[in-house]
């Protein structure tokens, strides 16, 4: 679903103005972050919404509501857990297994994703990973960056021309990056054959 406040590039009214104002790459970088972070925020906030109102979501907030209330049963009188044993083992066997998995996961690592407001999520991670499910899902979402070869030769710019010319298709870069990558691949093309590097350093160490 297209986001109602993006223009046709992909930018809010805000980030278009501060993205045409943007004079150094600094300042495109600080507004793609922009970007980044606000979709980030409204994916999270929209795949919430559709959660609570799926019929999977009202069920699961039934579940915490029921195991809430039967669990401060039982703090309540211990000896209904012998007559639940006992009536209905099945379904206690259930409530005791919820029970343990739940006091699992308050002692498990949290996740470290750090929210706009500055405050770290507090859910358990998943195994061997820095992040929640959820926020796990989110980061692997995010645009990825093309990574360039090394600009030092001539085959080094080739394979930069003809990732940037992938990324362009892909979308990863919109037309007016792409129009700053491809001038500077033409500064490089233009300097590869007078810099030498090793020369330099040559005379500096002499």
């Amino acid at each position: 679903m297209a986001n109602e406040t993006e223009n046709s590039r992909g930018y809010t009214p805000e980030e278009q103005e501060l993205y045409d104002q943007a004079a150094r790459t600094g300042d495109y970088q600080r507004v793609w972050k922009m970007q980044d972070e606000r979709r980030r925020k409204e994916m999270a906030e929209r795949e919430s919404r559709e959660w609570r109102t799926s019929e999977a979501g009202k069920l699961l907030k039934q579940l915490g509501e029921v195991f809430t209330a039967y669990r401060e049963h039982l703090e309540q009188d211990p000896r209904l857990q012998n007559k639940a044993l006992e009536f209905d083992e099945a379904n206690q066997r259930i409530f005791d297994r919820m029970k343990t998995n739940i006091e699992k996961a308050h002692s498990a690592p949290r996740c470290k994703f750090e929210k706009a407001n500055g405050t770290v999520c507090r859910a358990p991670r998943v195994r061997g990973k820095k992040y929640c499910h959820m926020h796990l899902m989110l980061e692997e979402a995010r645009p990825r960056k093309i990574s360039l070869p090394s600009l030092g030769d001539a085959n080094g710019i080739q394979g930069a021309i003809a990732k940037g010319a992938q990324a362009v298709v892909d979308g990863t870069l919109d037309s007016k990056q792409a129009g700053l990558l491809g001038y500077y691949l033409q500064l490089a093309l233009s300097n590869v054959g007078r810099v030498d590097f090793e020369d330099d350093w040559e005379a500096v160490e002499g």
